[in-house]
């Protein structure tokens, strides 16, 4: 059996992808900044120990995200900061030494252990540590706390789980199984046309049989993709109202009842012949 050439993705070189930006007039920046990687997490959840700073391995940034003052990547863990979108293994982009405003979220050292949490003063000029989940209570900082803010936190890069085959495979699966329904759902409109044509009275009669499919078929293709599938049926040659790129965009334009379900046709001013048309396709195709 030949199996048929695998073609590999062509990558565009670092000098080309350069030149492309610059001739689009798009705005980069060079990651030429090492950034520190800490291989402790900083916790998301109740108090954790974090031991000594460790750095694992390093991020090359562009200058300007690092700022003014160093920059670490930690990863988080726990749940107490969910609702800010901050998740188990998201990586935080730490700004160690940033003085922290009502609002932000950052990372602090409480009697050795260390949370990402939001800071904020409240009108009594009280210090908290606000969660960002109700199933966490807020964290007052007294003059008995020994508190240290240890940065500001700039940036939050979610992790990205590597798709597995199964899902890969389901993906898939799905896209044949529409592409089946929706070949077998043109088939019977084909037929459906072949035995009504005399039915159609204006290419624009094609914007009758697009909501029918939509409305009862499942069909969940777009307007321009159903002129192209309606175009390239097998009609006969006595047939005059072929379908035509846009035709079925500008007529549901003009007819805004035909946004409507088509139950709600006839009580919104539709025509007794698209009425006719759509009562002869339901019951073919259905």
């Amino acid at each position: 059996m030949t199996m048929g050439k695998t073609t590999q993705p062509l990558m565009m070189p670092a000098e080309e992808t350069i030149a492309w930006l610059e001739s689009k007039c798009i705005r980069y920046e060079l990651c030429d900044t090492p950034v520190p990687v800490s291989v402790s997490k900083v916790s998301c959840g109740l108090p954790s120990e974090i031991g000594d700073y460790m750095i694992e391995e390093y991020h090359d940034l562009p200058g300007s995200a690092v700022r003014l003052h160093p920059v670490m990547d930690v990863p988080a863990t726990g749940d107490s900061m969910i609702e800010a979108d901050i998740e188990e293994d998201d990586m935080l982009r730490l700004e160690l030494g940033a003085i922290p405003s009502d609002g932000d979220i950052v990372m602090a050292g409480i009697d050795g252990r260390f949370l990402a949490k939001v800071f904020f003063t409240d009108d009594k000029q009280r210090k908290w540590l606000l969660p960002r989940n109700k199933h966490y209570k807020p964290i007052l900082l007294t003059a008995d706390s020994d508190v240290r803010i240890s940065g500001v936190v700039r940036h939050v890069t979610k992790k990205i789980a590597r798709q597995s085959y199964s899902e890969c495979m389901a993906i898939l699966s799905r896209a044949e199984a529409r592409r089946n329904q929706e070949s077998d759902v043109f088939g019977r409109l084909e037929q459906a046309v072949r035995e009504g044509s005399h039915l159609f009275w204006a290419a624009s009669a094609w914007a009758v049989a697009y909501c029918v499919l939509r409305d009862c078929c499942g069909y969940d293709g777009s307007m321009k993709e159903f002129d192209q599938r309606a175009l390239h049926l097998h009609l006969p040659p006595t047939f005059r109202y072929e379908c035509s790129a846009g035709t079925v965009q500008r007529t549901i334009s003009n007819h805004p009842y035909m946004r409507l379900h088509i139950d709600k046709w006839r009580e919104n001013g539709a025509s007794v012949r698209e009425i006719v048309l759509k009562e002869f396709l339901v019951r073919y195709l259905l």
